[in-house]
């Protein structure tokens, strides 16, 4: 299993799903996907599994999210040198 933590998100993935759910963070375009809140800040909303429970995140926490992925990815391909 691989974990992401992330303020108060908690999510925990499969090597398969991980890798899907890290090639769709990088590919997402925030701009192209964000809405415009009552508060007035744009955000984005991740659908899940589960019709009702969907993650919503602004610029800035969606940028925290992608930087741990995109570490959780380097991390990874560490342990597999380390393992050879």
């Amino acid at each position: 299993m691989i974990n992401i933590w992330n303020n108060n998100l908690m999510l925990y993935f499969t090597p398969q799903q991980f890798n899907s759910f890290s090639d769709f963070i990088t590919n997402l375009v925030f701009s192209d996907r964000s809405f415009p809140f009552p508060d007035g800040e744009e955000r984005v909303i991740l659908c899940t599994p589960n019709r009702d429970i969907n993650f919503v995140f602004t610029l800035q926490e969606y940028r925290e999210l992608s930087e741990a992925m995109e570490e959780t990815v380097y991390l990874r391909e560490v342990y597999h040198l380390l393992n050879q």
